[in-house]
């Protein structure tokens, strides 16, 4: 197994939207952002934020962008790459006020673990991104996946559970708007996995 991060990601091409800054800084960083809806509404409750985008799937970047400019949003940044390379070749320590990971590719089969987004050397990455009070978010619908972040967030004493160490609405997730694909797990009685941890 190729040692984190893994030398063929960080060679690929990182494409940005609309341009690549001179400088990277935000407020609001979400990982996956699939078709959008969180960064996109979280943007237009928020113009005076600068927002980041990272996604990996090329397809679901490039359907973003039509999205954004219908929207007349200008304060996203939208970066199409590996959050595990883009991130700490970018983005200087403290950047973040807020960073969100919603729903995951949970890679549930035990020989895949170590695919797994919110491994403890990533997480380790994301602390160092936050600001003092940052926050940081998870939502999850796969209970061992929920588990797994957990025991890994334990790592770090300086990470402070809001939770016990879930909580069950999206309440405590500032300007949370569900997806649509979340939305219907919840009309199928799915449980979602809320995680919310403080950096003291």
């Amino acid at each position: 197994m190729r040692r984190f991060p893994q030398e063929f990601e960080a060679k690929k091409e990182v494409l940005f939207y609309p341009r690549r800054p001179d400088k990277f800084s935000a407020d609001i960083l979400e990982i996956g952002p699939g078709r959008g809806d969180f960064i996109l509404s979280t943007a237009t409750a928020c113009p005076e934020k600068k927002l980041v985008a990272i996604e990996l799937d090329k397809k679901r970047y490039a359907k973003i962008i039509p999205r954004m400019e219908k929207q007349g949003l200008f304060n996203i940044l939208l970066i199409q790459g590996n959050a595990r390379v883009v991130l700490p070749k970018y983005f200087q320590p403290g950047t973040f006020e807020k960073i969100y990971v919603l729903f995951p590719d949970p890679w549930p089969k035990k020989r895949h673990i170590p695919h797994r987004l919110l491994s403890v050397e990533f997480i380790r990455i994301l602390k160092t991104l936050l600001r003092p009070g940052g926050d940081f978010f998870v939502a999850t619908d796969f209970w061992s996946y929920a588990d797994w972040v957990t025991d890994n967030l334990r790592q770090f004493e300086d990470l402070e559970s809001r939770g016990k160490p879930f909580f069950i609405t999206s309440d405590q997730m500032s300007h949370y708007r569900p997806s649509v694909f979340e939305e219907k797990w919840r009309s199928e009685n799915r449980a979602i996995y809320y995680l919310h941890y403080k950096k003291l």
